[in-house]
């Protein structure tokens, strides 16, 4: 077979496979428009839910920051301390004031923007808030319900050792055990080990145990040198040797 004629039927092949080309687009041509708008009306709906969904963020981040503000805001419970805030700062009266307006912001996140990353911060200190209120039931509650929902929060260990406190508080020291147990052995170390050990040693001690509450004190003692708890550590084991 001659080279020239090699040439023509590799292009009467292309040819072939053009004019199916164009023969499939035009026997579908309203298929094919159809996908195409929808690829384009997908990519729109898209956009327009990221968009949506950064003002939901942003909007739930501004009222975080306003909680977190008023949480660090003084009470001027006299002239004296209102004179030596900051001015322009926000203040409170009493602490009531400050903790209802907590709470009250945080369930404005949670009830608006209850699937956005500020809500286990929301959580955090709507627990925070009520346990201050004297609402010990339903600050644990809250806690608890961080813990189930977001258990890899950052917060969730402060979250723990707030419920923690709150059952030692109550006189419950053997629930109160096991948190301060999940902080003592959280392999992440994002809690103070030696912090979660002392609450253990204290439950124990309240539960009668005081052998277990030896070991527990002496083991931090001897596996945090630099602590601040070392001081009272050694105090309680000269107490219980």
């Amino acid at each position: 077979m001659k080279k020239t004629e090699r040439h023509q039927m590799k292009r009467d092949e292309l040819v072939t496979v053009i004019e199916r080309g164009t023969f499939y687009v035009e026997s579908h041509r309203r298929r094919i428009v159809l996908a195409a708008a929808g690829v384009v009306i997908l990519a729109v709906v898209v956009f327009a839910a990221r968009v949506w969904w950064s003002g939901r963020e942003q909007e739930a981040s501004f009222l975080l920051g306003q909680i977190i503000e008023t949480y660090r805001a003084p009470v001027t419970a006299s002239l004296d301390t209102l004179q030596q805030s900051t001015q322009g700062s926000k203040t409170f009266a009493t602490a009531e004031e400050k903790n209802q307006e907590i709470v009250k912001r945080a369930d404005e996140i949670l009830t608006r923007f209850g699937s956005s990353r500020s809500s286990p911060k929301a959580l955090y200190y709507k627990g925070l808030a009520l346990s201050e209120l004297k609402e010990t039931d339903e600050a644990e509650k809250v806690l608890q319900a961080l813990l189930t929902r977001y258990p890899s929060d950052f917060l969730a260990p402060l979250a723990r050792y707030e419920v923690a406190r709150l059952k030692e508080t109550q006189g419950n020291p053997s629930e109160a055990l096991i948190q301060y147990q999940t902080l003592a052995e959280d392999a992440q170390g994002f809690f103070p080990k030696e912090e979660g050990l002392m609450g253990v040693a204290r439950c124990q001690e309240a539960l009668g145990r005081k052998g277990d509450a030896l070991k527990t004190y002496r083991r931090i003692v001897s596996d945090f040198p630099d602590s601040d708890y070392q001081p009272e550590a050694r105090k309680k084991v000269e107490e219980l040797s």
